[in-house]
């Protein structure tokens, strides 16, 4: 029960960090969106690789190695929320690459593709938001009812060697900024 207890809790502050730095960075893109310049365009494709970054992290992160497959394994009623689930991580990886080559492109035109660039990058991290939510309303709740007290035991250990993947790692991408520091794009 301590490791189900530990594994919501820490599934739970991931979300609220990963929301919030994605909130910020919005924030950020949104306040370039109504200037133009060379700095700004730089500052764009900083936070372009910012959200790449992310995403990679987000991607190898601790829902879907370690409790996607348990759900799975736990409940055949857990298909079309999983399916839905990878189905918008697919989607962002297509936006994400999408937008480093879509960037190349209006770096050396006008600020009007500029601002086109932005709303893409808008619609990427709603994709980002939009699966966070499902997970936390749809995917943790799901998971709450129908794993075993094994399961999560297996899901904990799953995250303690996630983390310590992660603090031995040669490059350790950071999903969110020290707390008390904004984003930097």
């Amino acid at each position: 029960m301590l490791l189900a207890t530990y594994a919501l809790s820490t599934l739970s502050i991931e979300q609220k960090k990963q929301r919030g730095f994605i909130e910020r960075l919005q924030q950020q893109l949104r306040r370039y969106g109504t200037s133009s310049g060379p700095a700004d365009a730089q500052a764009v494709m900083a936070g372009i690789e910012q959200l790449g970054r992310f995403a990679e992290a987000r991607h190898q992160g601790k829902v879907e190695q370690c409790l996607m497959p348990a759900v799975r394994r736990a409940s055949a009623d857990a298909g079309p929320l999983l399916a839905d689930l990878e189905s918008l991580s697919r989607a962002g990886g297509q936006m994400l690459g999408e937008l480093r080559h879509s960037w190349q492109r209006a770096v050396h035109r006008d600020v009007e593709h500029v601002r086109q660039l932005l709303g893409a990058v808008e619609l990427y991290c709603q994709n980002l938001l939009h699966r966070l939510a499902k997970e936390e309303h749809e995917l943790l709740p799901l998971a709450q009812r129908v794993l075993s007290s094994d399961g999560w035991f297996s899901i904990g250990t799953g995250f303690l060697r996630h983390d310590a993947s992660q603090a031995r790692g040669p490059a350790r991408a950071s999903v969110a900024p020290p707390a008390g520091h904004p984003a930097r794009i």
